[in-house]
This record gives structure tokens, sequence and C-alpha cells, in this order.
């Protein structure tokens, strides 16, 4: 128990440490996340006057709602900030490393009274060995670090499936009936972390179903309870598709994409003189969105993905040119592999090996760069497990030392040593390197330049250019959500057409008016301008100027009211 309490600190550390810096900036969904709790806390509505909303319309993406309700408890008690918003997640993601070591723990005791043979086979130390290194690697992943630090709410999930399962485990072994019900709140309450979440879950307790039917279908009133826990929970997800969440499923989906791109290729075909029925056969939505979809799987599973490039965006605080996995870690996957072929792995194992393979899922049907970390971290608990497993058969490896003239043991030795480097590299990348590469894509500067104007009285315009700058107005001012919500009502995107807040021409909040800025409409009429640079003249001297580490101007405060501050340079 000391080993776990020790990997849980560490875990603590790692995602807590300078957490309201790093990641650098402080992005909108963050902001809106963070908004949404304060005023569900002031008010029990969300920033649009919807009473305890079970999807958050937002900027008009219809976010999944738990991450806010989660964040009530650190706003009331530590205000509104950025730490307050963001150590809901790095604590559950510290708490993920627990639940992960006690649910390993459960499957191995599940698989020992099945009778499996490799599970059996020195089972306590393997128990414990698998357990805990488990723990370890999970504790210091760069994917769960890096997701785990800011208020990103696809993480949560990394905390709910493996407490799920863990509960679910803890029933099978003990048939104590109260384990069943909170694993199925565990999954009910998982589908309101994240949209990808969504169907992960689904086909997980569906897979659960059908493996373990014969263990739990044994106390039908148990389950009976249990399959009604959930049903609430998913006639409640249900209920949100009707709300707005289900538009925002289809706008990011490959589907649309997919009926575009194959009309252009059918009349492509048609005009080189394929025949319009075969042009018809081969150049269809549902062709091309299958091809899509199934090269966007298999690149989740690439090395490029896992150990090369790693995320496709920075707007999660990630560096793009890392993998998500380290590359020590690449001979336990494959001696994992390698276990696979040589075992019977068991019913446990079996669900394990599903769920990662169909993670990938929802990542790979939607729109975006691709390498969407974010979406395809449901999959990450399950590639630990495999990792320790890899770990265990590296530790039995039967290699002829005497022959390389090494001991064995110094080989470990070695390897813990190349793992630690591999860390600190990471570690040093995270904190000291990766500000300057992400701090655009993370927008820094956004909150800052929001802060220093905040209190002020006087006309402000605000660029639309710093992405739904709004929120950080709220956010900064921690806006009354009367007032604010006053103020939405004029917000008429939706009519409009619009899918954002932001893509209105101009629109306003208090004294704030955002807008794109062009100076010369409001050189000398005593405003305060916020914008990014190329929205000034060149020899603008503005009053403030933000950043990156490296010192790349990110955005200007302009007083074109200031007989000294609004000059522009005569050099």
């Amino acid at each position: 128990m000391k080993r776990i309490i020790l990997v849980f600190i560490l875990a603590l550390f790692l995602r807590t440490i300078q957490i309201s810096k790093a990641p650098i900036g402080f992005n909108p969904d963050e902001a809106s996340f963070g908004y949404d709790a304060y005023t569900i806390l002031k008010t029990g509505a969300d920033q649009w006057g919807k009473k305890f909303p079970l999807v958050l319309e937002s900027f008009g993406d219809y976010k999944a709602p738990l991450y806010s309700y989660l964040a009530i408890p650190f706003v009331w008690i530590n205000g509104l900030n950025p730490t307050s918003v963001r150590l809901p997640n790095a604590i559950l993601g510290s708490f993920a490393v627990l639940v992960f070591y006690f649910l390993i723990k459960e499957v191995f005791d599940y698989e020992e009274r099945s009778g499996n043979s490799w599970f059996r086979a020195d089972f306590k130390s393997k128990k414990e060995f698998v357990a805990t290194l488990g723990a370890i690697l999970f504790s210091i992943s760069p994917w769960h670090i890096a997701m785990s630090r800011g208020a990103f709410e696809a993480n949560l999930t990394t905390f709910f499936i493996p407490l799920s399962l863990f509960l679910f485990f803890k029933y099978l072994n003990s048939k104590k009936p109260n384990f069943l019900y909170l694993s199925s709140l565990g999954f009910g309450l998982n589908l309101f972390t994240y949209h990808s979440a969504k169907l992960v879950t689904g086909l997980v307790m569906a897979a659960l179903a059908l493996i373990f039917f014969k263990d739990v279908i044994r106390d039908k009133k148990t389950l009976a309870k249990s399959v009604f826990i959930f049903l609430v929970f998913l006639l409640l997800t249900a209920y949100t598709f009707l709300q707005g969440a289900g538009a925002r499923l289809a706008d990011v989906s490959i589907y649309k994409l997919s009926l575009n791109q194959a009309s252009v290729e059918r009349i492509r075909a048609y005009n080189n003189g394929l025949p319009d029925a075969i042009a018809r056969a081969f150049h269809n939505k549902y062709q091309v969105f299958g091809k899509t979809g199934t090269s966007n799987y298999l690149s989740y599973l690439s090395p490029q993905f896992l150990f090369v490039r790693g995320a496709g965006e920075k707007t999660y605080g990630m560096s793009d040119d890392r993998g998500v996995l380290y590359w020590f870690e690449l001979p336990l996957l494959i001696l994992f592999l390698r276990f696979l072929v040589k075992q019977k792995i068991g019913k446990s194992m079996g669900l394990f090996v599903f769920w990662f393979l169909v993670s990938p899922i929802p990542a790979s049907l939607a729109i975006g760069p691709g390498f969407a970390a974010n979406r395809a971290v449901v999959m990450l608990p399950s590639v630990y497990l495999f990792l320790a497993i890899g770990a265990y058969e590296l530790s039995k490896l039967k290699v002829d030392f005497v022959k390389f003239k090494l001991d064995q043991k110094y080989f470990i030795l070695f390897y813990a040593l190349l793992s630690t480097v591999f860390v600190v590299s990471f570690l040093e990348n995270y904190f000291f390197v990766a500000p300057s590469k992400i701090a655009k894509d993370m927008l820094s500067g956004n909150l800052e330049s929001l802060k220093y104007v905040a209190g002020y009285d006087g006309q402000i315009v605000v660029s639309r250019k710093l992405s739904e700058p709004h929120i950080y107005v709220a956010f900064v001012n921690k806006t009354n959500p009367k007032d604010y919500q006053l103020n939405s009502k004029n917000w008429n995107f939706k009519e409009k057409g619009l899918g954002w807040v932001d893509q209105m021409g101009e629109y306003r909040l208090g004294n704030y008016l955002f807008k794109n800025i062009y100076y010369e409409e409001w050189k000398g009429k005593d405003v305060i301008l916020i914008g990014k640079p190329e929205e000034f003249p060149e020899n603008i001297i503005p009053i403030k100027k933000f950043a990156t580490p490296s010192g790349e101007d990110l955005i200007y405060i302009v007083d074109t009211g200031s007989s000294y501050y609004a000059k522009e340079s005569k050099d």
C-alpha cells in the first residue's frame, strides 16, 4: 500500500505543479466551463439561463456538462480563476492512476478464480508487479499528464471508465449488489463527460453484457436494477440530442465531408467517360465515408501517432513533435503482443483488448486535422494495462545474459535509467520548451489582456480574432449571470444560420463591443482597442503588448484617446 500511495503522490505532483501557468494560455473552452460553473453556482442556470443543464450550449458547440458541475466546489472555495477550473481534471486524473491500480488487482482476482493459468502462476507477486508498474507508467504518461493539466473534459473518461470497471469486477468477485449499482452509475456519468465517451461507453457495456453474461445473469434482480440505473442516464443522454448535442455531432462528423467528396469524385469520373451508374457505384458517400473512417481509425493505431508525432493540434497543451507514448514503451507493447499470441488471455483481457480497439472509432469519425489526442484519450487506460503486462514479460524474458556478458539485473537497471531519461526529457520539453511552441494555439494573452483592462468603465472594443472573446470578459470580470443572460438574448447567431457566437459581425456585453478592428474607424475616439498586431498600423505604440515566451507579439492593447499612448511612431 505504501508504494501505491507514493505513486499517487507522484501523479498528483506531476498534474498540479504550476497548473495555473502550464499549459500556457487559457483557451475559450476552459473559460466557458469555468464561467458555467460560476453561473450554476450563483443561479442554478448556465450562461444561457438554462436551469441545471444536461448539455452546455456554450458558444454553440453544445458541450457535455459534467466538467462544469465538478468545477463548482472549486470555484466556490477558491473563486473563479484558471487554477480553480483546472484542478478538477488534475485531481481526477491523479485518482485515475489509483483507480487503475485497484482495477488491475480486481481483474487478477477474477481471472485467478476463473482458473486462468497465466494469472494463477506466481499469482501474488505477479498481481502486485503488474498493478504497481501499470500505475507508475500511467502516472508518468506524457499523454495523460498533458490531458490532466487543463480543463479538458475529454480526460474525465480516463477516470470514470476504469472506476466503473473496477466496481464491476468488484461485484463479480464479491457478489455484493451495491458494487454493480455503482458501476452502472459510473458508466452513466461517463456519458456526460465528453461526446466521444458516449459511443465507447455503450460499446464497452455491450461487451460486458456479452462476455460476462453468465456471471451477472445469476442475480437477475440486481442486474435489472443496474440496467435501470444506466437506462435513466441513457434516456437523459438521448434528450440532450434534442437540445442541440445531436447537431454538434453532425457538424463534426466526416459524413458531411464524405458527401461533398463523393460528388466531386463522381463528377470527375463521369467527365472522364465513365458511365454514371458505374461512377455512382464506385464514388458514393458510403464508399468515401468508409474509406476515410478506416484511414482515420488506423492512424490512431500507428507508430506515427503513438511514438513519433503524437497530437495533431496544440490546443490541449501538447506538442505535435513527439508521440503520446514514450519510445521506451515500444518494446513493452511488442512483448504484450507476443503475450497475446502465446497465452490464453481470458475474459477480462478480451474486454480490455475490445476497449482498446473501439476507442479510436469516435475520433476516426470526426473531422479535424487528425491525431486528435483528446478524442482518442479514452483508450489510454487499456494501453497501460498492456504495457504493464509487457513489462512483466520483459522481467521474465529468458535471455542468455552470460553469452552477452551482461548480468540481468544490470540490464533492468539500464532500462530503468533509459526510461528515466525519456521522462525527464518530456518534462523539460513540456514546462520549458513547449510553451513557446503552443502559446498561439493555446491563445496565450487572451485572458491576460482582458484581465489588464478589467474594471475600466469606458468603451472597449475587442477583436473577434481573439476567439470567443466574450467568455474571457465574463470570466475575468465575474460578470453577474443575470447581466450576461440579458446581453446574450441579443446574440441571435443561430437565427442567422451561424454555428458560433463569435461569427456574428458584432455583439456586445456591457461596455465591451466585439467586432473585427479597423483602426481608422476608432482613431481619436477615446476607445480601448484589444486585437491582433495585424489589425493595427505597423507604427502604432500600444499601451500593452502580450507575447509568446520567445517574444512573438500576440495581442496589442491600444488607447485611441490618449495623446501619448495612441500616437503613431514617426521613426
